[in-house]
């Protein structure tokens, strides 16, 4: 359980670890664990077996840590993860190293173990010194002794003895991070002509049969998913805000006494002009830039309108808008940026403020300070939330009487009228748009795509902080969007396709000429800015294939064809952009840390693969673990 606790204990982890043990009962459920013997085995080690209760710690751990970092991810795509395998992996290597830490002799003493502990920040009172008390009651509050808790620890800081132990030979030479470096920040620029593929759209024939065929073929990309539509009425705190009173006084009183929560922080509204850099640019590039910025400078700072600066000369996503950004508060912008806007007066022009996206020129349009807002304007906000408050304490005795009305054969229409709930009727929505239209999650919402129409569901689904109780108005099976439909697209698609293959056809004709050097009467050739090994080249498109010739090349010859989402293209190296040993010498130490991180990954991973070729694993419960 404590392996995340010790390796982040001054981090997410630690809150985590306890925080989060609870809450993942509540939204997620180990429903399929329940089920089994605490005393169940789920694998052996040898003769060391890992037991249910183990595994099922170990498993919500990680479900709370998705949970935590991807919020929005539902219970299907937890599924498709297969954390169970995960888990049961990382218990197997944990099982290994401890049994190895016994066979080396190492051991924990009880000076390591309260050092350890007491350096834990959770466990800590307000001056920052380990707390008894406090140690106690966070143990408590999740249900866990002392001796449980330490015993789990004390493994812990031994698997990690076990994993320092292993990985002590692990080292990086300057010349090893150099290579590194020089090989992940070398960038490359290149000549190509292209034989694109819209030259080839209107030779590129698509018969009627080719668009069945594919439409056949294909039939799974245009499922349209089960759907319904319902009326139902929302027995949740927004549902019955309606029904309690509130009064202006116990509005007043709340604002007074939540006044800073109604703080709106300072905001900038600002315009710039981006000249693009690259982070590593040579001293020679950076003079050439600022000069160009400079010209820019001298001519906004003149009386040119700035909007129509920045349409013609800046290089930014924002150039069509005149430069205009729009308000944005602190954070919002990278540091350098942020740090000259809300340093600026209304109207100021800055000098040109170098990030890692290049240089900019800002003008600061206006500034709205940070305010409180009068009562009067949050009057009806605060109301509501009040109102909301109130209702909750409604909820559990409504819902009690609606169903108690709905057994006795009373319509949705009739209970809403009497209870004075709205009756609310819903458009069509699959199980995945369930959480979004009703605010039901998809698995709740199940019990809806399982009844024909006109039926009024007798189970309450949980939505929004209550209850929502539905009839089902509407119900559409799964199907398929009909060709005639798609066919457009279809077509579109194909004939891409084809033109794609035409124009790689017709470069394949003249590949012997281009390659031998002679390009005459080929189509103009291009060039690109210098570019890295991530495959994207301007003008070209996504291009794996031509990023791996030209860096793999030390030759200016013509390469190629090689097939790109543009066309069909022939490469040849142009230049080659080596870092500067400025930029690696401001790099070296990241360098040396990420790799020997990496290097320490890499041995302890080989050092537990060989610790389990030598060991005897069964798994006694396969398919509970494929479930999860």
């Amino acid at each position: 359980m404590l392996d995340s606790i010790r390796q982040n204990s001054q981090s997410w982890g630690v809150k985590l670890a306890f925080a989060l043990i609870v809450v993942v009962f509540v939204f997620w459920g180990v429903g399929s664990m329940n089920n089994n013997s605490n005393s169940a085995v789920l694998a052996t080690v040898n003769d060391t077996a890992i037991m249910m209760p183990e595994f099922k710690r170990a498993y919500e751990l990680q479900m709370g840590a998705i949970k935590q970092r991807f919020p929005g991810i539902d219970e299907s795509q937890f599924k498709q993860l297969k954390i169970g395998q995960q888990v049961m992996q990382g218990l197997i290597a944990r099982t290994l190293l401890l049994q190895e830490a016994e066979r080396l002799g190492m051991k924990v003493t009880p000076v390591e173990l309260k050092t350890e502990i007491a350096s834990i920040p959770l466990f800590q009172n307000a001056q920052g010194k380990f707390d008894p008390e406090v140690y106690k009651q966070m143990l408590a509050a999740q249900g866990m002794s002392a001796g449980l808790f330490e015993r789990q620890f004390t493994e812990d800081l031994l698997a990690k003895k076990v994993r320092e132990n292993a990985v002590l030979s692990a080292s990086v030479s300057d010349e090893e991070a150099r290579d590194a470096f020089d090989y992940a920040s070398e960038k490359r620029s290149m000549e190509y002509i292209m034989y694109s593929t819209t030259d080839f759209l209107k030779k590129a024939a698509v018969a009627d049969a080719d668009i069945q065929a594919y439409y056949d073929k294909n039939i799974d990309r245009y499922a349209v998913p089960a759907q319904v539509s319902v009326k139902y009425l929302a027995v949740t705190p927004a549902g019955l805000a309606h029904t309690v009173k509130v009064d202006d006084a116990e509005a007043e009183a709340y604002y007074a006494e939540h006044e800073s929560g109604f703080r709106t922080e300072e905001q900038a509204d600002a315009s710039h002009i981006l000249f693009k850099l690259d982070e590593n640019a040579s001293d020679k590039e950076v003079a050439a830039v600022t000069a160009k910025a400079e010209k820019v400078l001298k001519l906004a700072r003149s009386g040119k309108d700035f909007g129509k600066l920045a349409k013609k000369y800046s290089e930014g996503p924002s150039a069509p808008t005149g430069g205009a950004l729009g308000f944005f508060g602190r954070g919002q912008m990278v540091k350098p940026f942020e740090d000259a806007v809300f340093s600026m007066k209304a109207g100021e022009i800055s000098e040109p403020v170098r990030t890692r996206f290049g240089l900019h020129l800002i003008k600061l349009n206006s500034i709205e300070p940070s305010t409180v807002p009068a009562f009067a304007k949050v009057k009806d906000q605060i109301v509501t939330k009040l109102a909301e408050d109130k209702a909750a304490d409604k909820v559990t005795a409504t819902l009690d009487v609606v169903m108690e009305q709905i057994l006795s054969g009373k319509s949705l229409e009739d209970i809403a009228k009497e209870q004075d709930i709205k009756l609310v009727a819903s458009p069509e929505f699959s199980r995945d748009q369930a959480p979004i239209v009703i605010g039901v999650a998809k698995d709740a919402a199940e019990e809806l795509f399982a009844v024909p129409a006109g039926t009024t569901v007798d189970t309450p689904l949980e939505s929004n902080g209550g209850y929502i109780v539905a009839r089902v108005e509407e119900s559409k099976p799964e199907s398929s969007m009909p060709l005639k439909d798609v066919s457009a697209s279809i077509k579109e698609q194909l004939v891409a396709e084809k033109a794609g293959e035409l124009a790689y056809e017709a470069a394949k004709g003249v590949s012997e000429k281009v390659l031998a050097g002679d390009i005459a009467g080929q189509p103009k050739v291009a060039n690109t800015p210098p570019v890295d090994r991530q495959g994207f080249i301007p003008g070209v498109g996504s291009a794996d294939e031509v990023v791996k010739a030209v860096f793999e090349t030390g030759e200016k010859k013509w390469m190629g064809p090689y097939k790109t989402p543009s066309g069909a293209v022939f490469v040849r190296l142009a230049k080659v952009d080596k870092p500067s040993e400025e930029a690696w010498q401001a790099a070296k130490s990241d360098v040396h840390k990420a790799l020997l991180e990496r290097k320490k990954q890499e041995m302890e991973q080989s050092f537990v693969k060989s610790l389990a070729d030598k060991a005897e694993i069964k798994i006694k419960n396969s398919e509970f673990l494929n479930k999860l």
